[in-house]
């Protein structure tokens, strides 16, 4: 089955490349079938390998650093060395920025003359802690920057207690807006209206943000993505799934 990959839907500069993966193609096994990029959630190591091969070939990924995420707001340049960290970004062609999801947010990031690229993974823990604005600080420009919130769990599935609402309204009040009382004595929380609101918020008089929102829900897409969420509603806490890969570059394009 051959690879499927998602374009970002947004203006950004020609040189600038993007996609995330999802789960189609790739030789991982059940539960991780078929695309599963992440060496960590128990997958066969060759078949993760293999699975990367494969999308560098298909995809002329160039240069790609594979970070070792952990829900952090560490954001790091491209080849900086320690790979723990939930963010990475460059200025030089063809380095791959590279975040791996399952239900979590990617955030693409480019500035509009593309001179600079950014891949951010932003769980609730790291959007609360504030992720989005380290990533964001990494940019030394003056141009307009370019966003794109890639596929995540949709509000509709996304069930959370008093606790995870509080590490977002006890830190900035307007965040409850983004949160919906459900019959549970529960609450649906929204990731990407979130992430939206706080890149917003980063704007300034001489730099404007413009955000893209794909639309995709990783939960309820079944064939298309994986969801840690929907595989621990279906089978218990513990159950293994894939994870999805966003990839951000800045192709070296002749004169």
């Amino acid at each position: 089955m051959p690879l499927k990959l998602i374009q970002p839907n947004w203006p950004a500069p020609d040189s600038v490349k993007a996609f995330c993966t999802t789960r189609e193609g790739g030789c991982s096994e059940a539960p991780w079938d078929s695309l599963n990029l992440a060496l960590h959630v128990g997958d066969d190591y060759g078949h993760v390998i293999k699975n990367r091969d494969l999308l560098g070939k298909e995809a002329n990924l160039p240069n790609p650093y594979w970070l070792e995420q952990i829900h952090s707001t560490r954001v790091i340049k491209h080849g900086g060395g320690d790979i723990r960290a939930d963010g990475c970004f460059t200025t030089k062609f063809n380095q791959s920025c590279i975040v791996m999801t399952a239900d979590c947010l990617p955030i693409l990031l480019t500035d509009a003359k593309g001179t600079w690229v950014a891949a951010v993974h932003a769980g609730w823990r790291g959007l609360a802690d504030g992720i989005i604005q380290e990533a964001v600080a990494q940019y030394s420009g003056t141009d307009d920057l370019l966003a794109w919130i890639g596929p995540a769990i949709s509000q509709e599935f996304f069930e959370v207690g008093d606790d995870v609402r509080e590490q977002f309204t006890n830190k900035n009040k307007s965040l409850a807006a983004f949160f919906e009382a459900n019959p549970n004595n529960r609450w649906q929380c929204d990731l990407s209206g979130i992430a939206q609101y706080l890149l917003s918020q980063l704007e300034s008089p001489d730099r404007s943000i413009n955000i893209y929102q794909s639309g995709l829900c990783s939960y309820k897409q079944t064939n298309e993505f994986f969801s840690h969420r929907r595989k621990t509603h279906e089978q218990g806490l513990g159950a293994a799934t894939g994870r999805m890969a966003s990839a951000i570059w800045i192709e070296h394009q002749e004169q």
